[in-house]
């Protein structure tokens, strides 16, 4: 076979998500011929998708030796770095990414999450716009503006945001989910409830609500909200017991006139 076919067939076991055949077919073509700077790059993945970040990172710098000009190797290493959590060396590849492809909407997207992941929100904020000048209404670019905008605490722009991600297709379970987050931090639970219904079952929707609830201090509409999970989910819904127990016990710390009052107040769930 020729370098061409091995890489072929590895691109095909690459699609199916085989990646020990993936790796094995690009090492042949690479045998053949060292130079081969996309089969390297490819093999680097199949590492990276493998958890194998160290090796992938190897094998992403190791292209430069043949092209120091090639972008993707760049953020192939900041990919790589970050699943080592050493976050500060990933920006800085991602940075070298963009001086040589500037137009790199998904360099932008991974600096994004590295300036989350370190908690400078606003900087995350403006990195993924970025990202959205170049790649538009992109879900997953959407779905992290979203969450940029939850963790500068500006949820009415997050809620906007995720609804807009949906909107484009994006995954129902984890975008409706970031959606219900928001909503119920706007006071909105009955829509944070629909929100939540959509990617999963109506216990864990419940259960979700009611932690919305606990963190507001509304403990005695919380308790309700746990007791309803564990009514739609009697037989196995721990976590919904363990959120009851926590919210009773924040309730009879309060004063006995103010615990009477939740309790006469919100006498159901939603």
């Amino acid at each position: 076979m020729t370098q061409e076919e091995f890489e072929q067939l590895g691109d095909a076991h690459l699609q199916q998500g085989n990646f020990p055949m993936a790796k094995v077919q690009y090492e042949k073509a690479l045998d053949l011929e060292p130079e081969r700077i996309l089969a390297r790059y490819k093999l680097a993945v199949t590492y990276l998708e493998a958890g194998q970040a160290q090796k992938a990172y190897e094998e992403f710098h190791t292209i430069l030796d043949f092209d120091f000009n090639f972008a993707p190797a760049y953020e192939g290493m900041g990919r790589a770095l970050m699943k080592m959590e050493k976050d500060a060396e990933a920006e800085k590849e991602f940075e070298a990414a963009l001086i040589y492809q500037p137009k790199m909407w998904t360099a932008k997207n991974f600096l994004g999450i590295v300036y989350d992941r370190r908690h400078a929100h606003k900087e995350a904020i403006a990195m993924y716009q970025a990202a959205l000048e170049i790649k538009q209404a992109d879900p997953s670019i959407l779905n992290n503006l979203g969450m940029a905008y939850y963790l500068d605490a500006r949820y009415q722009e997050a809620a906007a945001t995720f609804q807009r991600a949906l909107q484009m297709g994006g995954g129902t379970d984890k975008i409706s989910n970031n959606l219900g987050m928001a909503l119920s931090k706007l006071g909105h639970y009955d829509m944070a409830f629909e929100a939540y219904s959509r990617g999963m079952d109506a216990a864990k929707a419940y259960n979700n609500i009611g932690v919305a609830f606990m963190e507001e201090g509304k403990f005695a509409r919380a308790s309700r909200c746990f007791e309803k999970a564990m009514e739609m989910q009697p037989s196995f819904y721990e976590k919904a017991k363990e959120n009851l127990s926590v919210s009773n016990r924040m309730l009879a710390r309060l004063p006995i006139i103010q615990q009477q009052t939740l309790l006469r107040r919100d006498p159901m769930c939603l």
